[in-house]
């Protein structure tokens, strides 16, 4: 008969710490178990089997790597959780590596605690393809974004904050970090959440298509235009649009886009009459609009009418402790839709491979990547061999790549060269065994195809060169 609660195990020597996790984790419904010594680990889990295990790395008897391998030898899907005072990334980097879950550097907040153990435990459940009200909690539009690295956890605050009203906000990012979810998520936990959410990709229409698709058009407004037609806008009344790429836009688009921001009404195209329109713009680039300002391809007025807030969503190589949880919460999603139940789960190799790579396409090329290792993997377990092969060729920048130390002044600088390091040296690879194949190198990468044209552009490898092989 299943238990009405799950059941959280904490092993870990100090009373203090013990009795202010038992008190949060209690209160957000778990069941907590206590214990102050490890030595009897492997008969605690049998006996309480329990859903989740919180263990110090510093221990009495044995320390957390120990309490790691032994719950994971009785049961390899069940996360354990490191609690340390000894915070350093090697430390964290080794202990996922070695097959954890999470780790929480001491002192720690009720809200990283809580914000650890749901996230795990929502990973899990996905794994394991359960329903997520078995988590006994509510999901919310937030439980979305994974992660429980300090950034995802100072975003979600400031979601929170922003959500309720209906001021523009500018969301930047790499590609591939989430940008469409985070707008998806300010939708959601807004008042707006029952009208419709609009994406729309700027980039993938041309000008003269865009602003009528945006706007409407009256019949006869251009060749073909047969019969009137509402926009986006419109369609959109009520609730959310988002205008992803929004740096594509030509600079005539953006001065209609300006005027509809800030009078709230739209014109047809081809029209002599104004219509009132009530929605909210969530707007987002990976862009320098700054530089495009000085370089006059971005309006100035329309930047400021866009970035009353602005959200930074930061690549996936900066926030490396989420990669366990994301990996975990796509394999679940993926094992399911694919009809994988064969497979286990990932093991430390996998994980390692995970952890090691930079992962330029972010959380996008992480996301293909794990759905191409269930769809392919023999089983039963994911391994580093399931890794792609180019993927276990990619070298991290080394030291040299910085250039001479001695004229270094700017971490911009450095940074710059780093990555441009790293970008020829993806690139090259990726296009060698595409053969050229620039859309094939965008769908492999989790890149979009003219991220790819303008990085080897910046990076000097001209893709007329690869356009001819297409």
């Amino acid at each position: 008969m299943p238990r009405e609660k799950r059941l959280i195990t904490i092993v870990y020597p100090d009373e203090q710490v013990q009795l202010f996790c038992k008190r949060i984790l209690e209160r957000q419904g778990f069941d907590v178990k206590c214990f102050s010594a490890s030595a009897q680990v492997q008969q605690l889990i049998q006996t309480w089997k329990p859903d989740l295990v919180l263990t110090g790395i510093r221990l009495s008897e044995k320390d957390g790597f120990e309490v790691l391998q032994t719950s994971r030898s009785i049961d390899p899907l069940l996360p354990v959780i490191a609690m340390t005072t000894h915070a350093s990334i090697p430390a964290a980097i080794r202990f996922l590596k070695a097959g954890g879950a999470n780790y929480l550097a001491i002192p720690f907040s009720a809200d990283q605690l809580r914000e650890a153990v749901t996230e795990t435990l929502a990973a899990v459940c996905s794994t394991n393809s359960l329903e997520p009200d078995d988590l006994g909690t509510a999901f919310k539009p937030l439980d979305s974004i994974v992660g429980n690295s300090r950034c995802v956890l100072d975003l979600k605050r400031i979601l929170t904050k922003v959500a309720g009203s209906n001021i523009n906000v500018l969301i930047r990012g790499e590609t591939g970090t989430g940008k469409e979810l985070v707008a998806q998520a300010l939708h959601e936990l807004s008042g707006r959440a029952s009208g419709p959410f609009l994406p729309v990709d700027c980039a993938s229409l041309p000008p003269t298509l865009l602003e009528s698709e945006l706007f409407g058009y009256q019949r006869g407004a251009f060749t073909g235009a047969d019969k009137s037609r509402c926009g986006l806008f419109e369609a959109a009344n009520g609730g959310t649009m988002f205008l992803d790429e929004i740096g594509e836009l030509d600079t005539s688009t953006q001065s209609s886009l300006f005027r509809v921001l800030q009078e709230g009404k739209i014109r047809h195209i081809g029209g002599r009459r104004d219509t009132p329109i009530n929605v909210r713009v969530l707007a987002a680039t990976n862009r320098n609009l700054e530089q495009g300002i000085k370089e006059g391809t971005f309006r100035a007025e329309l930047y400021f009418r866009l970035k009353v807030v602005t959200i930074s969503l930061p690549p996936l190589r900066e926030r490396r402790e989420d990669i366990p949880l994301l990996a975990a919460h796509f394999f679940g999603i993926f094992r399911k839709n694919h009809a994988r139940q064969d497979l286990t789960g990932m093991d430390s190799s996998f994980m390692s491979a995970l952890l090691d790579y930079p992962w330029p396409g972010n959380v996008r090329e992480l996301k293909n990547l794990i759905e191409e290792a269930v769809v392919l993997s023999d089983g039963p377990a994911l391994t580093r061999s399931d890794v792609p092969q180019d993927l276990n060729q990619i070298e991290a920048p080394d030291e040299a790549d910085f250039g001479d130390q001695r004229q270094m002044t700017e971490y911009a600088q450095a940074r710059n060269l780093i990555l441009d390091s790293f970008d020829r040296k993806y690139f090259q690879r990726l296009l060698a065994l595409y053969g050229g194949n620039l859309s094939e190198a965008a769908r492999r990468s989790g890149l979009g195809r003219k991220t790819i044209y303008n990085r080897l552009r910046r990076i000097g490898i001209l893709p007329v060169n690869f356009s001819a092989r297409e």
